[in-house]
């Protein structure tokens, strides 16, 4: 007999943008920016434990990496679906395509409650742990506190 009560959830993303001619202009609303949640962000892939947009150069990338493992525990199903959830995520940007280096990547892990409230949706609160400097002159960013809206993971 199974157990609706624990989900474990893994992704990778990949992406990279490449122009087309030898004059090729990619708009910067194409590139790639990631850190934090993304909330309020246009084109931000979240990587929980660091700050909004902190993870690649700072004008955004042509190539991006994610992967996250969220471990989920329903809390209570009825009347409001309430989650506490574990998660190790590792992902970074890089200027140019040829530059990727998969072995390169910003590490986090943390730990989260998730709320499904009707009809607003899924409403989160992640603690998470940034393990890498963003920067060479920068340490490791520490701990942060993240707020979820909307599609989760």
């Amino acid at each position: 007999m199974g157990s609706s009560r624990v989900a474990l959830a893994l992704s990778g993303i990949y992406g990279f943008i490449f122009g087309i001619g030898s004059n090729a202009r990619i708009q910067p609303t194409d590139v790639f920016y990631m850190g934090g949640t993304g909330l309020g962000y246009f084109n931000t892939t979240p990587l929980r434990g660091y700050d909004d947009r902190s993870i690649g150069p700072a004008s955004g990338g042509h190539a991006m990496i994610k992967y996250s493992a969220e471990l989920r525990f329903a809390l209570a199903i009825n009347p409001i679906p309430i989650y506490t959830l574990f998660f190790a995520e590792a992902g970074n940007v890089w200027a140019e395509p040829k530059n990727t280096d998969p072995m390169d990547l910003r590490r986090s892990a943390g730990v989260g409650v998730r709320l499904m409230i009707n009809p607003i949706g899924l409403v989160g609160f992640d603690y998470g742990y940034g393990f890498d400097a963003t920067t060479p002159a920068l340490g490791a960013p520490g701990w942060k506190f993240h707020f979820q809206f909307g599609k989760g993971f």
